[in-house]
């Protein structure tokens, strides 16, 4: 058997790095870059496929570019097959996302669930019906039951699958999200600021919360004097974040930027409250486990996978996200510093459950029963 067909991984994704390298920096941008580095630590010779043009090695990570093709009921049919067709020499395949599993998986293939992406009214497969429904639920049967084995970062995807079609438990595992312990951890002498800091480590989209976040941190930095709010993280577009600056600039104690992958800590040692008020389509977030490995207080919408993460009132705080539940909330933390400590304390103890070498474990596992190998 050709030992280098057997040691490479095809791993699909829908776009990662951009035609003019603009990466998001997003949570699943950061999972993909752990998994990529922990197949190369296994032995095997991974490469990214995704949309675009052409081929790159970016950071030691090989990217391969296909055409987009046509969306259909949420997922990329038409790149699905130019995969499918182009790896006929890989012996190894991940689909990155659920949807991304349709209409055909090669064999030895994984898919990863990142979250159920559908939680919201507003979600474009929110008002189908019929025909058309049974349509979009028959494409994802087929990608939760055709690979060899679904990898989920949460439970709730796991509870709704299971409550859906039963019987395929044992092509399911539940391996959450993580967070390295030896970048994000407490670090107090970096605060540098008498101000009260609220951040916001998240992509500049309203399901992620951002318009909730706007409106109430103009009410509460003209309530209170001492509160900042950081605005952190990556637009799909130029036109976007040149919004977020302006809208920063129109507001005192108001800040807007990005970050790359490497400083994310820095922002958590310097904030006080974190926010991460998703109204939708959420997993067991990154930013959420980091800022808790910090040992910050974190708000939270009670969506997805963050109730794997936050018990309310004990190592977090849960909202059903609104202006005025977040406005509420951070208030009630800006105002009581010893709450604030009490949940921080306790969202660093219970990030140790979610460590990065607790997530290789489990990953490793996963790939010895679906591959039978360690890529060595």
């Amino acid at each position: 058997m050709d030992m280098g067909f057997e040691r490479k991984v095809a791993i699909l994704t829908s776009i990662f790095v951009s035609d003019n390298d603009r990466i998001m920096f997003s949570g699943a941008d950061r999972y993909l870059v752990h998994l990529y580095a922990l197949l190369e630590e296994l032995g095997y010779e991974p490469y990214v496929w995704q949309v675009g043009s052409g081929d790159r090695l970016l950071d030691g990570m090989r990217i391969q570019g296909l055409p987009k093709g046509n969306t259909e009921f949420g997922g990329l049919p038409d790149l699905n097959i130019q995969f499918f067709e182009h790896t006929v020499s890989y012996g190894k395949a991940i689909y990155f996302a659920l949807p991304l599993a349709f209409p055909r998986v090669k064999p030895r293939s994984i898919v990863i669930s990142h979250g159920i992406g559908w939680d919201y009214p507003a979600h474009p497969w929110s008002p189908l019906s019929g025909l058309l429904k049974d349509e979009w639920l028959r494409r994802l049967r087929y990608a939760v039951t055709a690979p060899d084995l679904v990898v989920s970062v949460d439970t709730n995807t796991l509870n709704w699958l299971r409550a859906t079609w039963p019987g395929y438990e044992h092509k399911q595992v539940y391996i959450p999200n993580f967070v390295d312990q030896g970048e994000f951890f407490p670090n107090e002498e970096r605060r540098g600021s008498e101000s009260l800091i609220i951040l916001y480590p998240r992509r500049l989209t309203w399901i992620r919360g951002l318009d909730d976040v706007k409106v109430v941190a103009e009410r509460l930095t003209r309530r209170y004097d001492f509160l900042e709010f950081h605005i952190v993280g990556r637009g799909g577009t130029d036109d976007a974040e040149a919004e977020m600056h302006r809208w920063a600039e129109q507001n005192p104690r108001c800040s807007y930027y990005w970050v790359s992958m490497e400083n994310m800590a820095e922002l958590y040692w310097k904030a006080d409250i974190v926010l991460i008020p998703t109204r939708g389509a959420e997993g067991t977030s990154l930013a959420c486990l980091e800022a808790m490995a910090c040992g910050k207080p974190v708000i939270c919408g009670h969506v997805g996978g963050l109730t794997d993460l936050v018990i309310d009132q004990y190592n977090g705080i849960l909202i059903n996200v609104s202006p005025e539940t977040l406005e509420e909330a951070i208030e009630y933390l800006a105002l009581n510093p010893e709450i604030r400590q009490t949940l921080g304390r306790r969202a660093l103890e219970t990030s140790d459950a979610f460590s990065l070498e607790r997530w290789k474990e489990k990953w490793r596992g996963a790939l010895r029963g679906v591959w039978g190998d360690d890529g060595r």
